[in-house]
């Protein structure tokens, strides 16, 4: 997946909103109506980034229902690994194919995983869980993944249950750590902007005050 755009528009959203917090402590502060305007301005910036992490989601769930059924069927190459659980997204999102079965779309449930490839670092992938498995959060899972698209796999559901019990035993889950969507989205800077607007507006504030 493509994150420079989502990158930008949170690093913005994140000074934006890190600058507004500070005009409604200052406006609070002295008494000034100013705190109503950068309140509605915030809950603007809220709704867009909503409207933003939704298409981002959109477009996610539809590459991986593709790159699924391609990667089942033989027609894309993939490389086993071990992976958990990390989040079950609630509502049902579409359909996928799987590994058993290339030719057929059953309902399922957007996840995010942790993965241990053999020849990469650990990452963070996003998976379609079929709902029939009734898969949760912190359950050991076997995967695909998609080496033209790192932040894809696919559930391998050919496995047997003694090789989920490795995986779920496996030490390194106790000690690897694993990068999260939220760090490689742009978390880090998307924080730090909000400081600095924050305390952008705060030292204005003071010299001007």
């Amino acid at each position: 997946m493509e994150w420079s755009g989502q990158r930008v528009f949170g690093i913005g959203a994140g000074a934006l909103l890190g600058a507004m917090l500070g005009v409604i402590l200052l406006s609070a502060a002295r008494g000034t109506p100013l705190a109503v305007i950068a309140a509605g301005l915030v809950l603007l910036v809220l709704v867009v980034n909503l409207v933003v992490s939704e298409r981002m989601v959109s477009r996610v769930i539809t590459r991986a229902a593709q790159r699924a059924q391609l990667i089942s069927a033989g027609y894309a190459p993939g490389e086993p690994a071990p992976a958990r659980v990390h989040r079950v997204f609630g509502r049902g999102v579409g359909q996928v194919a799987t590994m058993v079965w290339p030719g057929a779309q059953e309902p399922a449930r957007l996840a995010i995983l942790h993965v241990l490839p053999q020849h990469a670092p650990p990452r963070s992938v996003y998976a379609l869980l079929p709902l029939r498995y009734g898969i949760e959060r912190g359950a050991a899972a076997a995967v695909v993944l998609d080496p033209s698209h790192p932040d894809i796999a696919i559930l391998d559901d050919r496995v047997p249950a003694d090789t989920l019990h490795a995986i779920a035993a496996d030490p390194r889950w106790a000690t690897v750590r694993v990068p999260s969507m939220f760090v490689r989205q742009g978390g880090p800077e998307t924080i730090a902007a909000s400081v600095a607007g924050l305390l952008l507006v705060l030292l204005a504030g003071a010299l001007l005050g």
